[in-house]
């Protein structure tokens, strides 16, 4: 699996990158970093210069990186990111533009997920009206929601899938 991880802003360079490494490497094979140009990171991680920073913007950076391959898209920010659900993420992944797993049963959380290049166009077409967010995106994709019971094999979603960890 190909991974994106995204910086957002100078405020969402991890202090500690070692529980995204170690998920990064149990699970990916490659992987590049995505982020606006004046944010600072570590020497020897793979990085890719956006401009703007959004999501939707991240999100087609990374498909394209990945030449339209399926790919996880990861903030930064998350506290406790799971390799174990990445890889489930990816086996679940047939017959869909997106994977995208569920804290509860309300809030999706789009930035640990699969996503395909199949997503191109609706990327473009939402970026064309002026829609920066992924969540902006979903209701026009293929997407297999991860409930959180399922979450819950590979850990209590609130850790693995929030910045509070």
């Amino acid at each position: 699996m190909r991974a994106a991880v995204l910086v957002a802003d100078a405020d969402a360079v991890p202090e500690d990158w070692g529980p995204l490494t170690n998920m990064l490497e149990a699970a990916c094979e490659e992987y590049v970093v995505l982020c606006a140009a004046e944010v600072q990171i570590p020497a020897g991680r793979p990085c890719h210069n956006i401009e703007p920073s959004d999501e939707l913007t991240a999100l087609k950076q990374a498909l394209v990186w990945s030449r339209r391959e399926p790919v996880l898209l990861i903030s930064a920010e998350l506290a406790a990111p799971s390799a174990e659900l990445a890889r489930y993420l990816e086996y679940v992944k047939a017959g869909y533009d997106a994977v995208v797993p569920m804290i509860d049963q309300q809030t999706r959380q789009p930035l640990f997920a699969i996503y395909t290049g199949a997503c191109v166009s609706q990327i473009n077409a939402a970026l064309l009206s002026g829609k920066f967010a992924i969540n902006d995106l979903l209701d026009e994709l293929a997407v297999r929601y991860v409930d959180p019971s399922e979450v819950a094999k590979f850990g209590e979603a609130a850790v693995i899938l929030s910045s509070d960890g």
